[in-house]
């Protein structure tokens, strides 16, 4: 008996997979990231990457058969990897020019 599980991303793209019974959420996304497609952005490591199930964020620690997620048929789960951290942009300085003051005297 195994999982058969169809990972749909948020841009409709989807991801196939095949486990075992006893699997876990960890190995699962493990395995995804061994075999991730070459078009999509790298993840580096689990935490990295989030599997939604039943519109619930699945515990890295729990098993699909805890999860109770049908065994021997096609289920669909989502995928949403985290983004890439954007690199801290410098401030843009202004060069500043000395305000001249005027004075009037009446």
């Amino acid at each position: 008996m195994e999982y058969q599980i169809k990972f749909l991303f948020a841009d409709a793209s989807t991801i196939e997979k095949t486990f075992n019974s006893n699997i876990s959420v960890a190995e699962a996304k493990t395995q995804l990231i061994e075999a991730w497609p070459a078009e999509k952005d790298k993840i580096s490591s689990i935490n990295d990457l989030k599997m939604i199930y039943n519109g619930k964020l699945l515990e890295n620690a729990k098993t699909f058969e805890e999860l109770k997620v049908p065994m021997n048929q096609q289920v669909i789960m989502h995928l949403q990897p985290k983004p890439p951290v954007a690199k801290l942009q410098q401030p843009v300085v202004t060069p500043t020019k000395p305000i001249e003051q005027t004075r009037f005297v009446i």
